[in-house]
């Protein structure tokens, strides 16, 4: 199967396109089929039929509307706090004041010969865009916006199709020609091919959020020859977890070498070990010290011996093959022993926590219910996903979906996540949990967490290592029957995009400057300077996983330390003007030479693990032998109509929101378990149905019935994916 489009397809959406064009040709054919024929002799269906698009007014203004969540975060300088009275003189050498481009964006005005005029307002992406749409788009050019948005705008007519324009953009018209998935995501309507923005990746083909753990703290657990002792410890309090890995028989599964320079198997005999948890179940009294030592005992006897004095190897080597037992097992270790970690006794430690108290972070937990085999909790697209037979699923429609979540209950009943999670007195959680050293894991980005190990944390404790680890073996259901290890949350097409106007449609210079400005970050120059910033500011090139990248000088690396304080992105959106959420895509080797040392560790070993393919997961290219493996769009082309009774489905969307000052139904399923209680639900929703079964069949359950509308929401879906499909099957395979 060929990842390019054929030739008579190069062009996205010109099937339609190429039909109409000598139709087109003339003012009388365009109006007679009710399209509209501009002063340009652009006809808005068909795009350029008189003239060219290749040149524009040197200094032709484009207003844009850019920027992360601040005036901090947008393309000019605009903060006092981010620029100090007299100007801040970067790694170029040039010292910037306030009002000033910030250095990419200089060196793109002065590369593409335009005039930005920065006219963001205020709010987050999603805020700002849609104040500008109570405008009607009058006043901005360009700007930000969700995908679910700007598709709604762009089928109104209020934005312009890029569709139309492709050949005046043949960097992202190339980028589309070899990911076909990247198209079948961006495009609003399969009859038009109409695409109405042009996507932001945040790295892309790459693994996004990992598993992050104090691997010194495991280590101090599970290391060493003889008995664990502590000065003091605690006592666990009732135990509710039930194994989810096998009791009794053998289980192999492909692991790395303990040098990571090759694919074994790893065998886990139940038969010789007993279960982690079963084991633990049976001690007299359950503290720090027996449990501790009866998971060293049960890792020495399921595994022969294999990871020796240096047990911490099966949760942080290149060979780690944990479980979710095995890891419950050493939570349970992790919070009865706060003094030996920690060296006092009186704040305890936390097991599992989320980033910060935000549904969009709390939302992450569902990351680490995935290691009980659930599909779908961390997709893309809502909860979507395909099986092994290549059906489109909705976890919320699954039982399997409402298992995982409860057995993170299980957890949070013996205290092994953070109590209260949601109501946490320090709403950015992860501040406490590093900084105060108490907290063992979370389910995140790496460079971002891993930072606080040399960065802003002043009390650190010696050692403090929170590294990625290889994701944890568990049964999915791609149709082996196997137990392996795989991440569905992998980087392709993000949920928000830049847009054009349609009020600039009829002025050819801003047109034209747009398209220019639009496809220039696709072309290699420019994806160098949108990731890393103006050469000035970089110094030869890097390693980054076998291949060279820009690197990075010494002066921007030391402002990044100083300025940024390890925070990769902050640094980058206040100070360089990049990783704006712009149709482009970013280059992870930037992140990677702003991540410590033990964050660039631990992402090694999961990369080449990933490399090997003992870590499976999803990827941006359409696996027809076994659909598991394929990502769903970011966003799958419904029509208006469907749009409209979608939306009408508030219940299943507002019950299951990862947004911000949202409601999740899942945060309190975690919380108080099936029959608990609800606070902020949408009617049907209120009170927790009894069983997982119970649950998904009020999801699916039509509104007229009770229910919240799920199964319609998946036929209306499934459609879409399957004109989506035909789409491909007809102009892309």
């Amino acid at each position: 199967m060929s990842k390019k489009f054929r030739l008579v397809a190069i062009i996205i959406a010109l099937v339609l396109v190429l039909s109409m064009l000598t139709a087109c040709d003339q003012r009388t054919e365009c109006e007679k089929n009710g399209h509209q024929y501009n002063e340009f002799g652009i006809c808005t269906v068909c795009g350029e039929t008189n003239g060219t698009f290749s040149t524009y007014a040197e200094g032709t203004e484009l207003k844009v509307s850019i920027a992360h969540n601040s005036a901090a975060t947008t393309i000019t300088f605009e903060d006092s706090n981010v620029i100090p009275e007299g100007g801040l003189t970067l790694a170029d050498g040039k010292t910037y004041q306030v009002g000033d481009l910030k250095p990419v964006w200089a060196e793109l005005q002065s590369t593409l010969k335009v005039t930005f005029n920065n006219v963001y307002k205020s709010g987050d992406v999603q805020t700002s865009y849609r104040n500008w749409r109570t405008d009607n788009f009058e006043g901005v050019d360009v700007l930000l916006g969700n995908a679910a948005d700007i598709a709604e705008d762009g089928k109104k007519g209020a934005l312009v199709n890029l569709a139309n324009y492709l050949e005046y953009m043949p960097n992202f018209k190339a980028f589309l020609e070899e990911n076909p998935l990247v198209l079948l995501s961006i495009i609003s309507d399969t009859d038009t091919g109409a695409i109405y923005y042009a996507p932001y990746f945040d790295g892309y083909n790459d693994i996004e959020r990992y598993f992050l753990m104090r691997s010194d703290w495991v280590e101090k657990l599970l290391d060493g020859k003889g008995a664990f002792t502590a000065e003091t410890y605690d006592v666990l309090g009732e135990t509710v977890y039930t194994p989810y890995m096998p009791t009794s028989g053998k289980v192999v599964v492909d692991a790395l070498t303990k040098d990571g320079s090759a694919v074994t198997t790893i065998t886990k005999d139940y038969d010789a070990a007993g279960n982690p948890i079963s084991n633990q179940a049976k001690l007299t009294e359950k503290n720090g010290v027996t449990l501790v030592n009866a998971l060293r005992d049960y890792i020495d006897k399921a595994y022969n011996g294999y990871y020796g004095e240096k047990r911490s190897d099966l949760f942080c080597g290149y060979d780690a093959a944990w479980d979710a037992d095995e890891l419950v097992a050493l939570l349970r270790c992790v919070t009865t022993n706060t003094f030996t970690l920690t060296g006092q006794n009186e704040t305890k430690v936390t097991g599992i926590f989320p980033r910060e108290t935000r549904l969009d972070r709390e939302a992450n937990l569902l990351g680490i219910a995935s290691m009980f085999g659930a599909r779908g909790l961390t997709s893309t697209q809502d909860y979507l996903y395909f099986d092994s037979e290549g059906n489109l699923q909705d976890a919320r429609s699954d039982a399997d979906f409402y298992d995982a979540v409860g057995k993170l209950n299980e957890l949070y009943k013996e205290g092994l996540i953070l109590q209260d999670f949601d109501t946490y007195a320090n709403s950015k959680i992860y501040l406490d949990m590093y900084q105060k050293n108490l907290g063992f894991m979370t389910w995140d980005y790496c460079q971002t967490q891993t930072l606080y190990n040399e960065y802003s944390n002043p009390t650190k404790a010696e050692g403090f290592n929170l590294t990625p680890v290889l994701n944890p073996v568990a049964k999915y259901d791609d149709g082996s029957g196997d137990y392996f290890r795989f991440t569905e949350s992998w980087r392709s097409v993000k949920t928000q995009g830049w847009c054009i106007s349609a009020t600039v449609a009829n002025d050819k210079d801003k047109l034209a400057a747009a398209l220019a400005l639009f496809d220039y970050p696709w072309s290699e120059e420019g994806s160098v300077m949108m990731t890393y910033g103006p050469a000035a500011f970089l110094d030869g090139t890097t390693e980054y996983k076998g291949e060279q990248v820009p690197k990075m000088n010494a002066q921007n690396l030391a402002d990044f330390a100083r300025l940024g304080k390890g925070n990769f992105t902050d640094f980058a959106r206040k100070y360089i003007g990049t990783t704006f959420g712009i149709g482009f895509v970013k280059d992870q080797g930037f992140e990677y030479q702003c991540t410590t040392e033990g964050g660039r560790i631990g992402s090694l070993k999961v990369g080449q693990a990933i490399a090997l393919g003992v870590v499976r997961h999803v990827t941006p290219e359409i696996n027809e032998e076994n659909m598991f493996y394929t990502m769903v769009p970011t966003t799958l082309p419904t029509t208006a109509e469907e749009d409209t009774t979608i939306q009408g489905l508030t219940a299943l969307r507002d019950n299951f929101s990862k947004t911000n000052k949202q409601y999740g139904c899942y945060v309190d399923l975690i919380k108080n378990g099936f029959g608990g209680a609800v606070k902020g639900a949408i009617s049907p929703l209120t009170q927790l149905p009894s069983s997982a079964e119970a649950m998904a069949e009020l999801v699916n359950q039509s509104v007229n019935k009770g229910g919240m509308g799920g199964a319609l929401y998946l036929e209306l879906e499934r459609g879409a994916w399957d004109s989506a499909f035909a789409y491909y099957e007809a102009n892309i395979k």
